[in-house]
């Protein structure tokens, strides 16, 4: 009778583990890239950031909001700025 107590204990402990998609899934991470063109380079780097969250977001993943500016420069010819960065992102299957 004892051993049968502790064996739908232990069922009962496990049963939710195992069923638990946690568990098992997987992360994936990669970068996004992000581009943004303002009057100003935080109105540029603000644009970008907002680019690349919602190319994570659009893509069922969620930001580690890590960010790589790649490239920061004012555009002679028009006088804005350009951003572009990467930022991290995971999703899990």
């Amino acid at each position: 009778m004892n051993m049968n107590k502790r064996w739908i204990s232990a069922v009962a402990f496990l049963t939710p583990i195992a069923f638990s998609g946690a568990v098992f899934a997987a992360q994936h991470r990669y970068e996004v890239i992000g581009e943004g063109i303002g009057h100003d380079r935080n109105e540029a780097y603000e644009a970008a950031s907002y680019d690349a969250s919602r190319k994570c977001y659009l893509s069922w993943g969620r930001s580690t909001q890590e960010q790589t500016i790649l490239v920061e420069q004012e555009q002679p010819d028009t006088g804005y700025w350009y951003v572009k960065l990467a930022e991290g992102c995971i999703s899990e299957d």
